[in-house]
């Protein structure tokens, strides 16, 4: 006959920790990997007999191979400690053994989800620039359209490509770093944290896609990141794997990388995050349409797996 374990042989249950505690730990740790990796490339800078961070904001059309490698660096370890390292390390802390399946790690989405995704990726660049011009409607302060075109001739800059290894080391820093620390980050533990305080799994999609677009600091294109970090939340939602938007996140970036590397600026008219002087409403109602159809299979997917 079995008897009952005195309370004081009782396995302990690890309370979890609140999502406000994970939430403010993910900030922190986010600014020491900011700050790290920040060193690390001033250190890197000064080494080459640069003048550290204020380098990048000197750099001109004209800058050559080393300079532009140098600021591709200069981006890469900032974006690495802080979102990858920052999530990585708020996700040991307080999940422990348990971190990859709690940041939906532990399972690669079916082939159905992977195939929505791509699709996905097609018709959201039509829509995305679209909305980019209504973006650009919005009476805005000049200071942000300022900060928007300073940063969009950074990244003209960087996008120049003279060979295959440039191509690698923008599709390294642009597509695999910053889809996976930016999904960590956003749809890991901010959506999923986010959720247990408004517990409803849309609102929670809707205001981590406001924050994700809010922390990029480009007010002008703030309604097509909104719009891509929603669609990110919806794939992280129905699938229940973060494998399936960090990988549409990483062809979203890295189609714009290989559309500069062979079209050169005539890719301008394909990215949606340039300024146009009209829409094209054709294109993205088809693109509209086609994400409400693969939304909506996705979702009835999504719910056949979790009757």
């Amino acid at each position: 006959m079995d008897y009952p374990l005195p309370d004081s042989e009782m396995p302990v249950q690890r309370k979890e920790a609140s999502p406000w505690m994970i939430l403010l730990c993910l900030v922190a740790f986010m600014l020491v990997g900011l700050i790290l990796g920040s060193m690390l490339v001033n250190a890197l800078m000064f080494a080459q007999g640069l003048d550290g961070l204020a380098f990048l904001g000197n750099m001109k059309e004209d800058a050559s191979l080393q300079q532009r490698n140098l600021a591709r660096w200069a981006n890469l370890f900032p974006h690495l400690f802080a979102f990858t390292g920052g999530a990585v390390a708020v996700a040991l802390l307080f999940f422990r053994g348990k971190w990859l399946e709690k940041l939906r790690l532990q399972q690669w989405p079916s082939w159905l989800f992977i195939g929505g995704g791509i699709l996905f990726v097609l018709a959201i660049f039509p829509v995305a620039q679209t909305s980019y011009w209504l973006n650009q409607q919005l009476p805005l302060p000049m200071w942000m359209k300022d900060m928007e075109k300073s940063a969009n001739e950074l990244v003209k800059i960087l996008l120049h490509m003279d060979g295959p290894a440039e191509l690698l080391l923008n599709l390294l820093t642009v597509g695999v770093v910053a889809a996976l620390g930016e999904e960590l980050v956003f749809r890991g533990i901010v959506q999923q944290q986010m959720n247990k305080f408004v517990n409803n799994p849309i609102l929670s999609i809707w205001i981590t896609a406001i924050i994700f677009s809010a922390i990029h600091m480009q007010f002008v294109g703030f309604l097509p990141r909104m719009i891509l970090g929603a669609g990110l939340g919806y794939l992280f939602y129905w699938s229940r794997s973060l494998w399936l938007p960090i990988l549409v996140h990483f062809l979203f970036n890295s189609l714009q990388v290989i559309a500069y590397y062979f079209l050169g600026e005539k890719a301008d008219q394909f990215s949606p995050d340039q300024a146009i002087d009209s829409p094209n409403w054709l294109g993205g109602t088809l693109g509209l349409a086609i994400l409400v159809v693969v939304g909506f299979y996705l979702s009835r997917l999504h719910k056949q797996q979790n009757s």
